[in-house]
């Protein structure tokens, strides 16, 4: 009996035994299974798998235009995302143009929070590569092999370093023109030309317009949030603004005196140079109270469609008697990516593809007045439109004059060109002679800089 009973136990122990080794071989096993899920479970899961997988990837676009021009901009991101399923871009306007923007990116830089696509002014590209957390374009074009043949040449070095690298795309260009009020011209018995003879022809021409109407001014430069006037009428005389390999400023030479002294003369002497801001200039000149605006091609649209005249423009010219050949500093701006996921800057360069397409370009140049950033648009998509309004196709004769946009190193880039621009306003409002206000302005900016 107490056999019986010791084998039984004996059994009960060992099946026991199995039981839990066979438990612990499922534990460790390098296969082993995950809890069993009904089909429905297994259903959602991979339902939840794929809509997630499907659903669009949200990218911020921030820019700096309004009106008109912003509409522009915004049928151009609403084409993309009609365009195609997997990316939605959103566009977002900043106050204060360019120094705005950068001031903005800036702070969200700071609080990790910027856009996936910037736009970034031509002068501001030093700092943009090298001061913020861009992912350089040239990283995408090399991993894609994207060509970048079509971009016209003199446009495409706008977003390279020193070292030729693309760092962004050139998105929108503009060179500064002439406009001018053909009914002025005309009462005026100024033949009109398309290229000005000399910079000393112009005043004389402000002179006598602004003589022949009491209260009217003769001619405005855009002089009032950057000073890119100042580089094209510096350069074209043969001055420069600075040597950042020798850390010394130059735009307080005799070039530069003579450049300001040129305005303050037509301001002081001649009462040609209307004392008011770039806003009211414009407004001054659609309503036929200014005769001629030195501005951006990007006003060319807006000027087209308001002015209460016949409008006109003319191209830039030299300085009499001077042999450096003319250059135009080249305004507007370029597309910046900025880091991020992988995900997030794929979409990011996939957006900006787009809006630098021929076909964007095209559309954006027609409706802004800029100019188009590709040979085919310019070649091809626009030749009827260019053909039919002449004025626009002027821009393009002076685009082999390109140069860049004066770039201060550093991260007082920024500052320094409101020195210098606050001083020459200074001169303008007689605070300081012009000599005086270039001298100020070249010791500040060295300060700055730490020259």
């Amino acid at each position: 009996m107490k056999k019986r009973i010791s084998l039984n136990m004996m059994i009960v122990f060992t099946l026991m035994l199995l039981l839990v080794g066979c438990g612990q071989g499922n534990a460790n096993s390098g296969n082993s299974a995950a809890p069993s899920t009904s089909p429905a479970e297994t259903t959602e899961a991979a339902s939840n798998k794929e809509n997630k997988s499907e659903q669009p990837i949200e990218i911020k676009f921030m820019h700096v235009f309004g009106g008109t021009q912003g509409e522009a901009i915004q049928k151009m991101v609403d084409r993309y995302n009609a365009s195609q399923s997997k990316v939605i871009v959103k566009a977002e306007q900043t106050q204060g143009f360019y120094d705005g923007l950068l001031e903005k990116l800036q702070t969200l830089a700071v609080s990790k929070q910027l856009p996936e696509v910037a736009i970034g002014s031509y002068a501001n590209g030093e700092f943009m590569s090298t001061r913020m957390p861009i992912r350089p374009i040239h990283t995408f074009i090399d991993k894609e092999g994207y060509s970048t043949e079509d971009y016209t040449a003199q446009m495409l070095k706008l977003g390279q370093d020193a070292e030729g690298k693309q760092q962004s795309l050139p998105f929108l260009v503009s060179t500064p023109l002439i406009y001018v009020n053909l009914d002025h011209f005309k009462n005026a018995g100024i033949p009109v030309v398309e290229q000005p003879e000399s910079w000393e022809q112009v005043r004389g021409w402000a002179k006598q317009l602004a003589a022949a109407a009491p209260g009217r001014g003769g001619v405005y430069f855009q002089l009032d949030f950057d000073t890119w006037m100042f580089q094209t009428l510096l350069e074209t005389k043969g001055g420069s603004y600075a040597s950042v390999k020798d850390k010394t400023i130059q735009f307080n030479d005799s070039k530069g005196k003579e450049v300001l002294r040129y305005w303050l003369d037509m301001m002081q002497q001649d009462k040609s140079i209307p004392s008011m801001n770039g806003t009211q200039a414009a407004e001054a000149f659609q309503s036929g109270n200014l005769s001629m605006l030195v501005a951006t091609t990007g006003n060319l649209a807006n000027l087209s469609k308001n002015s209460s005249f016949k409008l006109g423009i003319m191209l830039l010219p030299t300085w009499e008697g001077e042999q450096t050949p003319l250059r135009l500093p080249a305004g507007g701006a370029g597309l910046y990516v900025f880091q991020g996921s992988e995900e997030k800057e794929a979409a990011a360069w996939d957006f900006v593809k787009f809006a630098t397409s021929p076909e964007s370009s095209s559309q954006l140049a027609q409706m802004m007045g800029y100019m188009t950033v590709r040979d085919s648009a310019r070649d091809k998509l626009m030749a009827d439109y260019l053909k039919e309004n002449p004025m626009a196709a002027a821009t393009y004769k002076q685009a082999q004059h390109i140069v860049p946009w004066f770039n201060w190193p550093g991260d007082a880039g920024t500052r320094a060109t409101r020195t210098l621009l606050n001083h020459i306003q200074g001169a303008f409002s007689g605070d300081m002679t012009g000599d005086e206000a270039l001298d100020k302005a070249a010791a500040e900016i060295k300060k700055i800089l730490g020259w």
